[in-house]
């Protein structure tokens, strides 16, 4: 699929050919589902800042299957191989892309194509949001525990021992309420003073995605605050963002501490340690330790009806696109 002009009924098919010059320094993956989420939607509308010029493909994340390597493959990858991956600059709603090798992750054989496409941008953010805290132990708070990052942030904190509170809108809450010890709604205008007297005094971190300003006082003195996106108004995502990027840069030594956590980013630098937890993410949902969300599958030639149908997708519920033609 490519972005021709910001209007999602301007987003087409198109047919080209890779370079050759690419060809020979990438893999070749036969892509089989790629997930669609926010940023997704954001990008086709305009609105997110990592792309802002027309004439790209969305998608961040894929399962596929490996066509060809070139020369210096990592041992563990072979043609034919099932693999998944997170590009650092979209590209993922396509049937064949070039990849570079140590980008790619193997998809373990208990794993389904569609329930493995929902795990590895939302699941890694939410891993290194919860690393990015740096705390051992205590209280946190998930903004938006139901929703595609928050589900699985309130999952891997109870697994490493945290109690996690959330918030969550009347629609998502029960949702949510599967994996957190309490939820709040947070159009509810005492949600703040709520949690402040359920955790006596306040959480030693919390992990947000809308970059509200009020979220900083649900920390205790001490404590840190990781932003994994600043949301905002549409036609104002853009706007928000890089504002947002730009405050909690500054208050990296505020009260709250403050830090960003940049997937795309940290794909790009630190691909070792992404690699390890994409794996150990997939072998923990093979062995039930987290729950993932229910695909709902939708062909790539269908994808202005996908688009719209994020709106009224269900909580828990990912859409996955398929190149498949059955």
């Amino acid at each position: 699929m490519r972005v021709e002009g910001f209007d999602p009924m301007q987003t087409t098919v198109v047919r080209e050919r890779l370079s050759r010059r690419r060809q020979s320094r990438h893999a070749l993956v036969h892509v089989t589902h790629a997930s669609m989420g926010v940023t997704d939607a954001m990008a086709v509308r305009g609105d997110y800042l990592l792309h802002p010029i027309r004439g790209f493909t969305p998608g961040y994340d894929f399962v596929g299957v490996i066509e060809r390597l070139p020369a210096d493959t990592p041992p563990d990858l072979h043609v034919g191989q099932r693999v998944a991956g997170i590009l650092p600059r979209m590209g993922a709603h396509a049937s064949l892309i070039s990849v570079a090798p140590s980008l790619l992750v193997p998809v373990p054989d208990f794993l389904d194509d569609a329930i493995a496409a929902t795990v590895p941008l939302d699941a890694v953010t939410a891993l290194f949001a919860l690393d990015a805290l740096a705390v051992e132990s205590g209280t946190i708070l998930v903004q938006g525990a139901g929703g595609a990052v928050g589900a699985w942030a309130s999952q891997l904190a109870t697994t490493r021992g945290f109690t996690a509170y959330g918030t969550a809108s009347p629609r998502s809450h029960d949702h949510a309420a599967r994996f957190t010890a309490s939820v709040f709604d947070y159009n509810d205008a005492t949600w703040i003073d709520r949690i402040l007297e359920a955790t006596d005094g306040g959480v030693v971190g919390a992990i947000d995605h809308t970059g509200s300003r009020s979220v900083r006082r649900t920390i205790r003195p001490g404590g840190r605050l990781v932003r994994t996106a600043f949301g905002g108004t549409p036609g104002r995502g853009r706007s928000s963002t890089a504002a947002g990027f730009a405050t909690s840069a500054l208050r990296r030594y505020a009260q709250p501490h403050e830090r960003i956590c940049s997937v795309p980013i940290i794909v790009a630098t630190q691909r070792p340690r992404y690699r390890r937890a994409l794996s150990g993410l997939f072998t923990a949902v093979g062995k039930g330790t987290l729950l993932p969300p229910q695909p709902r599958v939708t062909p790539l030639a269908a994808y202005t009806d996908a688009l719209a149908s994020m709106v009224g997708a269900a909580p828990g519920e990912k859409i996955i696109l398929t190149t498949s033609e059955e």
